[in-house]
Parts: C-alpha cells; structure tokens; sequence
C-alpha cells in the first residue's frame, strides 16, 4: 500500500513554513484513490495553515505497479536541470533493492525516471487507453473463438500496441498471430493500438513474436 513520509515545505504565498505529508511509494495496482488523484491533478495539493492558499508542491516519490511491470522514479520538475545526477543517484538507490524488488514484485524491465507529475500523468493515462483499447479487442476475439497471449508492458508501452494479442486456437506464430489480428482489425477501425499490433506483427521476421511475455 502507499506509504507517507513527513516534509517542512513552504508556502509560495505567505511563505509559512509547515509539516505536510507526502507519498514516498504509490502502488498503482492497489492504491486505485491515489492513482486517480494523480490522474486528476490532485496529487500533493496542500493547503497552507496560515493563509488557506492551496499549492502543488512536488517531492520525489516511487509509483509501482507490478501488474504493468511498471516501476518509476517520479522527481520534481525543477530537478531536470541536473537530470544526469538525479538518474545516477536513482540508480544507485535502486541497486542495492534490485534483487528484492524484482523477486518479490515479478518486475523485470529497467526502472523509469519521470522529471514532473505531467510525465506520469501521461504514462498512466497512456495506458489506461490501452487497457480499454486492450479490453475491446478481446471481448471480440473471445466471440471468435481465439486465445489471448499477454504482451510484455514495456514492449506495449514502446511499439505503443495492445496488453495482449489474439491467436487461433490451436496455432502459434507470427503469422497465425497476424491473421487473427488482420481480421479483428477488418471489424473494428476504431481500434488504433490493434492497428499498430498489425504493423508490429508484420514487421517482424520469422515466425517468433519478440514482445510476448513469457
């Protein structure tokens, strides 16, 4: 669950300085209030004691979310100026948990450093049109008849593709991949990530599809 840690911050408006509470880990798989707060723009809004103004104020934060292999450094904005010391400290930080974190939490991709709220806000968003696009899609693929085969996060986040990808039963492959991907494509134009799985199978090479998950 989301944890808190205690930080003097102060107010831009009156400059009162006070203690607020702050995430220092958001598990986006279980702490569904707080993803939605970030996704609304109302994560870490304060109100000052003193003269009731209400501010964002960013501190650095972990965003984990092991159902998406996701897991993101998330750094206030004004640290971009020094971008390569904060990432080389990040990573520092994270060696020593790597281990831990990957056995306990099935991540296996290379952690994400987001420089400001509007980059998470973005990924997340991002994939939750995904998982809609995803949703569709295999509502018609189980009509038909198909299997449905997970696709690695990272791999669906970077080709910009579905969470999963239709597949006779029976068959394996690229190919038998493609087909079922084509023809659900033909019944449904409003689907762009389904598209995009279309261009990703048929750039491939071979029968093996690279971005499946094991």
């Amino acid at each position: 669950m989301a944890t808190k840690g205690l930080v003097r911050v102060e107010c831009p408006s009156c400059g009162e300085s006070f203690d607020a509470d702050f995430w220092t880990v958001v598990r986006g798989d279980r702490d569904h209030e707080v993803r939605e707060l970030i996704l609304n723009g109302e994560f870490d809004i304060l109100m000052c004691p003193k003269c009731s103004v209400m501010f964002q104020h960013e501190e650095p934060f972990l965003y984990l979310d092991p159902s998406r292999d996701l897991l993101a450094f998330v750094m206030p904005e004004t640290w971009l100026a020094e971008k390569d010391k904060w990432i080389a400290k990040m990573k520092a930080d994270y060696e020593p948990v790597r281990a831990a974190l990957s056995a306990g939490h099935g991540l296996s991709g290379e952690p994400l450093h987001l420089f400001g709220l509007a980059q998470l806000t973005a990924l997340l968003e991002s994939d939750r049109d995904r998982e809609e696009e995803t949703e569709v899609m295999e509502f018609m693929a189980r009509e038909d008849g198909l299997n449905l085969l997970p696709v690695k996060p990272a791999a669906a986040r970077e080709l910009d593709i579905l969470f999963s990808l239709p597949l006779p039963s029976g068959l394996s492959g690229r190919e038998a991949a493609l087909n079922a991907a084509r023809g659900l494509s033909a019944r449904n134009d409003a689907l762009p990530r389904l598209k995009k799985l279309v261009n990703a199978l048929e750039a491939g090479s071979g029968d093996s599809i690279p971005f499946l998950k094991n």
